[in-house]
């Protein structure tokens, strides 16, 4: 971000969803490590360790996610500046041709999950989309959007998209 553009809005994630993450986190990682440690069972030591590493991956992001700056979303007057864990991307208004919610339901087993985000559909001429050409078509194939915010920043999925076509409408009219 320029030193002259001035923020119209900044969102940031929530941080109780990244405290429960981390909780869980802790808490599954130690089972893991008292699978390793324990000395009466070998046969666990396997899944010990698999546990103690996914999970303490899993603390380790939510641990950089807590971390005031390290996730975020800044509208300005000339686009999106979108930050997750330090990576930093930008998307002029010229870019974008709307956001939308994306949704897509995913089965475990005999249960169902949909899954929600707010997505982002690029135009057809944008350096985005032909920079990304791969990953945008797949995303367009499976929910409809080329790309999506990493969170809802404590809104509801079609506020947020709402809200964000409306300073997309202001971005063209001015």
């Amino acid at each position: 971000m320029s030193a002259i553009e001035h923020p119209l809005l900044v969102l940031t994630p929530r941080p109780w969803k990244w405290l429960g993450v981390l909780m869980v986190s802790l808490v599954l990682g130690f089972g893991g490590w008292l699978m390793v440690t324990d000395p009466d069972n070998d046969a666990r030591k396997g899944m010990g360790w698999f546990c103690l590493v996914l999970f303490g991956l899993a603390a380790l992001v939510a641990v950089i996610q807590l971390i005031p700056g390290s996730s975020r979303v800044v509208v300005t007057s000339n686009g999106i500046y979108q930050k997750a864990m330090y990576r930093r991307h930008f998307f002029a208004w010229a870019d974008i041709e709307r956001f939308g919610v994306a949704e897509w339901t995913q089965w475990h087993g005999p249960f169902r999950q949909r899954h929600r985000l707010v997505g982002i559909r690029f135009k057809a001429d944008s350096q985005i989309r032909k920079r990304w050409r791969r990953a945008s078509l797949l995303s367009e194939g499976l929910v409809g959007y080329h790309g999506a915010l990493s969170d809802n920043y404590g809104y509801k999925h079609k506020e947020l998209a709402d809200l964000l076509n409306g300073y997309l409408e202001a971005s063209r009219k001015g």
